[in-house]
């Protein structure tokens, strides 16, 4: 590999005694191999550049997840990112975790981070929905969630933490249904109706975010939709999206498209309708009021047929493996 030159355009972020943070971007010249790594490259840059340059690092091997920062537009691990995969017209712009209150430079507060993973109870609990006796094939679940490192990619580029800082986020959920998922866990229930409720599962938007942006492959949303799977099946679907939900199941089912006139009535009731009663005016002032008369698509039949099968053979959520043993 030849060496080739690089700028790394680098987020300085320095916080304040009254908490407010400054930022100023700065440019560093380095000249690196395209397979060397970012994290190899912010090392040069603070032991022959700039000593006060600050970032996380320790294992260098993707496992601690210690040096998660945005890295060209995505929250990626530097100790992983090949610079010659994320530079663009030879730079390559690094700034601190996004979700998260900046410390210094690319340093951040990872307390309420871990504050969401407590709040889901990351441990076993004792009660009656524990099963006695548990095969080798009932942790296929488990074993796929506890590949996540803790490194808040997904929390980083989480939309919906953008916007709504309470939601518990997709590492948090993803630890949520490894419990929820282990055949140990005496409260499935109690944690899946404490996981329905607001600021959980039902706030995720299904933006692929996580899935993109993890360095594990772990897939936290699908994590997350399968809460949401077993929830519904303990009957927890009081909540507006849980009936949101339902209203498209039953629409498709019925008549292959959605029925968005019902909608909004199905999902938050009669007098949550009439509260949106001038954005409804504002829509039909526009013709944008949907007809009361749904579409029905062709060949719903097949479609039927599609549903009447899963009911009668449904799918495991628990997707467990057959067993195999060794000879």
């Amino acid at each position: 590999m030849t060496v080739q030159k690089y700028t790394f355009r680098v987020q300085r972020n320095r916080r304040n005694s009254d908490g407010s943070v400054e930022s100023r971007w700065q440019e560093f010249g380095v000249e690196m191999e395209e397979n060397a790594t970012v994290l190899s490259a912010l090392e040069e840059i603070k032991g022959h550049q700039d000593g006060s340059l600050t970032f996380r690092q320790s294992c260098r091997s993707a496992i601690c997840g210690s040096c998660a920062m945005r890295i060209s537009g995505r929250t990626r691990l530097a100790c992983k990112t090949h610079i010659g995969k994320v530079a663009r017209n030879g730079v390559v712009e690094v700034a601190p975790q996004a979700n998260q209150p900046v410390l210094k430079d690319m340093a951040i507060d990872i307390g309420p981070f871990y504050r969401h993973v407590r709040a889901i109870t990351p441990w076993l609990q004792e009660g009656t929905e524990a099963q006695q006796q548990v095969d080798r094939s009932s942790y296929d679940q488990v074993n796929h969630v506890t590949q996540c490192i803790m490194c808040g990619c997904c929390y980083s580029d989480c939309t919906m933490a953008e916007v709504n800082p309470k939601f518990l986020g997709p590492a948090a959920l993803a630890k949520a249904f490894r419990f929820v998922s282990d055949p140990r866990e005496g409260k499935k229930s109690e944690r899946l109706q404490q996981l329905s409720e607001s600021h959980g599962f039902w706030s995720c938007t299904r933006c692929t975010m996580c899935v993109d942006v993890c360095p594990k492959h772990v897939s936290p949303m699908e994590a997350i939709v399968k809460l949401r799977t077993r929830a519904v099946q303990k009957g927890f679907n009081g909540s507006v999206a849980a009936r949101h939900a339902l209203a498209f199941h039953e629409d498709i089912q019925k008549d292959g498209s959605l029925n968005e006139f019902t909608l909004m009535v199905r999902s938050v009731g009669l007098v949550g309708t009439l509260q949106e009663s001038g954005a409804a005016l504002h829509l039909l002032k526009k013709g944008k009021i949907p007809s009361p008369f749904p579409h029905r698509v062709q060949g719903v039949e097949q479609l039927r047929t599609i549903y009447q099968a899963l009911e009668r053979n449904p799918i495991n959520v628990e997707t467990r493996a057959k067993e195999v043993v060794p000879e």
